[in-house]
């Protein structure tokens, strides 16, 4: 398995919507939640309205993982028309630190 970062830029607000359009993209979210491994909105740090949504999926191919992104309710029904995919590489956590100068291993 691979992993992506899915990147929607949107403002959309979930509040703002039909409630059955949004019951089911998070009826989504949960039956996916295998593959789609966390996701949430994204907003700017002093506030204001959502810009976006970040999902981290873990797919066999990215056209598995673009799949997912468009089969969405939101995507399916036109309201992410920008979205992106990125494979991640995930650092190691903790991730390592530098070996300090002039030290022995």
């Amino acid at each position: 398995m691979m992993r992506f970062a899915a990147m929607f830029f949107d403002d959309l607000t979930p509040t703002q919507l039909e409630p059955e359009l949004t019951r089911e993209h998070f009826d989504y979210l949960a039956r996916h939640r295998d593959r789609i491994t966390l996701a949430g909105g994204l907003r700017p740090p002093e506030g204001g309205r959502f810009c976006g949504t970040l999902w981290v999926i873990e797919a066999e191919t990215p056209e598995d993982a673009r799949r997912l992104m468009d089969e969405d309710p939101y995507c399916f029904a036109g309201l992410r028309p920008d979205r992106r995919l990125y494979f991640w590489n995930a650092a190691p956590v903790p991730a390592p630190k530098p070996a300090e100068q002039g030290q022995e291993t």
